[in-house]
Parts: structure tokens; sequence; C-alpha cells
């Protein structure tokens, strides 16, 4: 039998031994070291992904809701603009445009002029005298409850040119005194550079179209049409908007 003998040191081949040992060990924790880091890497890329995913969902669902309300918000304007159109016509179907802006227009006094005018349906506030109250107070009898109700009347936004504040109080004057108008309110008065060297007054008119315009229109003669000596703008009606 074939016998091999070993010259080198004892020292040095268990050195050798160990270091190979190390080397292995090392290996196997680099190894282990690039699993881990491996594992950690798509653990973070597949994190990055969803995270960009839900985001991307969000953004989505974020702008689902808003063309959701800006369709509730056009239907909700939609359903406003018919409602006024409707209520526009059926309290002024019987009560001509032309009709009312040829009265305002002749009612005004001299040297004074409708430059526009506007209307809007608006809820009034009406009370009226409801039943006694049945619940007596220190020995007197009960008071009368006044009932309060709210109806859709026609509000007017009159804009004008007048050369005094007496003009303006006068045309206030005479609307309040005809039938068809009522609630007659001056919104401002203030002075208007008209012309070079000449100054006027503008002047806002609020008011309301009485409850019973349709019977004095009717009982009324009709008006003549736009006066043809009134100055400045052209008065034109809009409805509302």
């Amino acid at each position: 039998m074939l016998q091999v003998l070993n010259f080198l040191p004892d020292d040095y081949v268990r050195r050798r031994k160990v270091r190979r040992a190390n080397i292995i060990c090392a290996l196997l924790a680099a190894g282990g070291l690039l699993l881990i880091a491996a594992t950690v890497g798509l653990a973070a890329i597949r994190a990055i992904g969803l995270a960009a995913a839900r985001a991307a969902v969000d953004r989505q669902y974020e702008k689902a809701s808003l063309k959701i309300n800006d369709l509730q918000q056009l239907e909700n304007r939609k359903e406003g603009l018919l409602r006024k159109a409707e209520l526009s016509a059926a309290l002024l179907e019987r009560v001509p445009r032309s009709h009312v802006l040829a009265c305002l227009t002749n009612l005004l006094p001299p040297e004074t002029s409708l430059t526009s005018l506007s209307m809007e349906p608006e809820e009034v506030r009406i009370e009226t005298p409801g039943a006694k109250s049945k619940i007596p107070t220190k020995g007197k009898k009960g008071k009368k409850l006044a009932a309060v109700q709210s109806e859709t009347r026609i509000r007017f936004r009159l804009d004008g040119l007048a050369q005094t504040d007496v003009q303006v109080a006068e045309y206030i004057s005479r609307l309040a005194a005809d039938p068809l108008f009522e609630s007659v309110d001056l919104q401002f008065s203030e002075e208007f550079p008209y012309e070079e060297g000449i100054t006027m007054r503008r002047f806002q008119l609020s008011f309301l179209l009485s409850k019973g315009a349709a019977s004095a229109l009717e009982e009324a003669p009709q008006p003549a049409g736009l006066r043809a000596d009134v100055r400045g703008s052209s008065a034109t009606l809009e409805g509302a908007s």
C-alpha cells in the first residue's frame, strides 16, 4: 500500500484549513446578504408599485368625483334656469314685456332716460291675518296671529339717467302711483359724467310687479309705444339668467 508522506508543518496545514473555512463562511454570508438584499429590493419595488397604483386610482376617483360634482352643479343650474324661465313666463304671460317697457318709458319725466332694465323671480313673504290665539294672556283675549306665506313675484331693477334728483324723485312717485308696480325703492343716485362739460345723475330703482298687474292691465288703456324723445342709451329688458 502506497503511503503519502506530508512534509508540511502541522501549523501550516491547520491555518490553511481555517483560512479555507473562513473563505467558505464569508462566501456563504455574502450569498445570504445578497439574497436578503434582493428580497428587500423586490419588496420595496412591489411597495412602490402598489403605492403608485393606489395614487393613480385615487386620482381617478378624484377626477370622477369632480366630474360628478360638475354634472350635479350643471343639473342644478339647469333646473334653476328652467324654473326661473317657467316662473317668468307664468307671471308675465298676461303682462307682456313690451307693455311693461312702454309703461316705464312713458312714465319718465322730461330730460330723463332709461338705460337698462332687468328682472328676476323673487320669493316675497306676505303676512295675512290668522285665527285668534286660544291662549289668553293676563286676562285678555287671545291675540290674532299673522300667517306668513310666500309667493313668487317679479323683481325689476332699472337703471337710468336724469339731470337732477328732483326728476328721480318724480319718477319714483310716478312708478309708485302706477297700479302695475309696487315697493319702489331707490338703490342709489350719483353724479355721472355724461358728456364733456355735462354731468347727469345716474340712478337705480328696484320694484316689484304688483299682484294685480294683470287685472290693472285689462282695465287700463293700452299705452303708446316707446317715447321718441328719450335720450341716452337704448333701454333693454333682460330676463332672469
